[in-house]
């Protein structure tokens, strides 16, 4: 329901030509990782980001791009991977 009324604001403002104009949640089953990220992460790193993402939340989004029936990481490769690999 939040993403319809996102999706129906969005038809009206002023900003809908930006790309972060409109953003949905998108549940992660239907979330991807790109085979691409050419950067890698040492262990600590990692276990910094995860214990950021607990303490904090997500501060910042994945972004993705709609492919068939899913959607692929574009831009968060890694705050994907540790919300998959996390116990909930």
């Amino acid at each position: 329901m939040i993403n319809r009324i996102k999706i129906t604001l969005h038809e009206i403002s002023p900003l809908k030509d930006e790309p972060v104009d409109c953003v949905l949640w998108i549940k992660s089953d239907k979330i991807i990782a790109n085979d691409y990220n050419p950067n890698t992460v040492a262990p600590p790193e990692m276990e910094l980001l995860k214990l950021s993402i607990q303490e904090d939340g997500y501060t910042q989004p994945i972004v993705t791009f709609p492919e068939g029936k899913n959607y692929t990481v574009i831009d968060g490769f890694h705050r994907n991977r540790v919300g998959k690999e996390s116990p909930k």
